[in-house]
């Protein structure tokens, strides 16, 4: 997926599988990012360049840039890729 100056709420991604890593690249011309991992208590400065990776149904997160332009990539998994590809959901996380 790519988002263009989104803001975003604190949410979870209830369908991506808790095992899988959501990983956010973000780039473009701002200062004073700020992502949350609430459920953590943490915030990260998300600056350009920054690369992020956690599990996005595990760990509650928002982002906020007050002003500015800004891309961010980010790379999911869902469960409807396995289904799809008919290959087994990895179980390194049990």
């Amino acid at each position: 997926t790519v988002m263009c100056n989104r803001n975003s709420p604190d949410h979870r991604d209830p369908k991506c599988p808790p095992e899988a890593f959501d990983i956010l690249t973000c780039i473009g011309n701002y200062h004073h990012g700020v992502m949350q991992l609430t459920n953590l208590g943490i915030d990260l400065l998300y600056n350009p360049g920054v690369m992020v990776s956690y599990s996005g149904r595990l760990v509650r997160h928002g982002i906020n840039v007050a002003e500015g332009d800004r891309i961010v990539w980010a790379w999911f998994l869902r469960d409807s890729v396995h289904n799809y590809a008919r290959t087994p959901r990895p179980d390194y996380a049990r």
